[in-house]
């Protein structure tokens, strides 16, 4: 059989993968006629995030891929198929620090990585966003407390890229702005790293879980991270969000297209200013993911900042909560 193509889509966070991965996983069967597989092996959720999760749960980290269940069936499984393009998509691959393990592991695989890049400030505000919606951890901070406490290691993504060079013979990066996306889509522009050049036949994924990954207008979101302060189970806060999105949604109908930010012009300066010639370096060894000297587009003052409130009326916010779960 010809060596394997293994596209490793490995992210990052915050750049749709979520969607993409139940994209993938709805269109199996046409990829499947395209002469591409997407594995079962390691699957949660659609994407295969057991498989690098089993990585970074190792004992050691000089432990071997070898003899750990989940990649021991995934290789077969691979190997079983008569397909010489397999994809796997996890944005757990983003924490793995050693991928070259996986090469040492599938000798016979050429390993081909699928990263995408989003401009930082962008990425802090969907981070922290979501970070508020999901029960673990139930972000109580303002941003503000968010940037002064978080490390912010995720941003640097000349270590991710370094990494995952080593580990595979071809990189394809790419950079999360529809400007830059084949035909302004993540899907089509996915398919197209593939070699996949038309999406004509795909179908878009929806549901309750992509539902959970739509980023909430600021006032939602605001209200969510004053919940948090509120004690509840898993349950109740899933509840809570199914709720607070379902409402969003309806006022986003009265209210119309309002652009909003959490970040105030000068603090996304800084923050860009801080990753400058991290990003220029980037795009000049990735000429194609934009073309740009510094990778992303230049920022613009072009939103309303939004205020969140220092304090908060643990009552008032308990009975606006109560209204929508049963929480006492």
């Amino acid at each position: 059989m010809t060596m394997q193509n293994l596209y490793i889509h490995v992210g990052t966070h915050k750049t749709a993968t979520t969607w993409l991965q139940h994209y993938l996983a709805k269109n199996s069967d046409h990829l499947n006629d395209l002469g591409f597989y997407y594995p079962n092996s390691g699957r949660v959720t659609q994407a295969q995030h057991r498989l690098g999760q089993a990585i970074f749960n190792r004992k050691s980290p000089n432990d071997k891929l070898d003899g750990i269940p989940v990649w021991e069936r995934f290789k077969r499984e691979i190997e079983q198929v008569r397909y010489e393009n397999i994809v796997i998509s996890s944005e757990e691959f983003e924490w793995v620090q050693d991928p070259s393990l996986i090469k040492q592991f599938l000798p016979n695989v050429t390993i081909r990585p699928i990263i995408y890049l989003r401009r930082q400030d962008d990425y802090i505000e969907s981070l922290y966003g979501q970070q508020i919606r999901d029960y673990h951890p139930r972000l109580k901070q303002t941003i503000a407390e968010y940037l002064e406490t978080s490390k912010l290691a995720f941003l640097d993504y000349q270590r991710l890229l370094k990494q995952w060079q080593a580990a595979g013979e071809q990189m394809h990066v790419r950079v999360f702005d529809k400007k830059f996306m084949k035909d302004g889509d993540i899907g089509a522009d996915f398919l197209n790293v593939l070699g996949i050049g038309s999406a004509e036949g795909f179908e878009a994924p929806s549901g309750p879980v992509i539902d959970q990954k739509t980023n909430l207008h600021m006032e939602a979101l605001e209200f969510m991270r004053q919940c948090n302060t509120l004690p509840m189970t898993a349950a109740q806060h899933m509840q809570l969000t199914n709720h607070v999105i379902r409402l969003d949604k309806a006022a986003a109908k009265a209210r119309g297209k309002t652009r909003m930010r959490l970040l105030d012009f000068q603090t996304r300066l800084q923050i860009m200013e801080r990753y400058r010639a991290m990003n220029s370096a980037i795009s000049a060894a990735h000429p194609s993911a934009t073309g740009l000297k510094n990778l992303f587009e230049d920022i613009a003052d072009d939103a309303k900042v939004f205020e969140q409130a220092k304090t908060i009326n643990t009552f008032e916010v308990l009975l606006k909560a109560n209204s929508l779960v049963k929480l006492g």
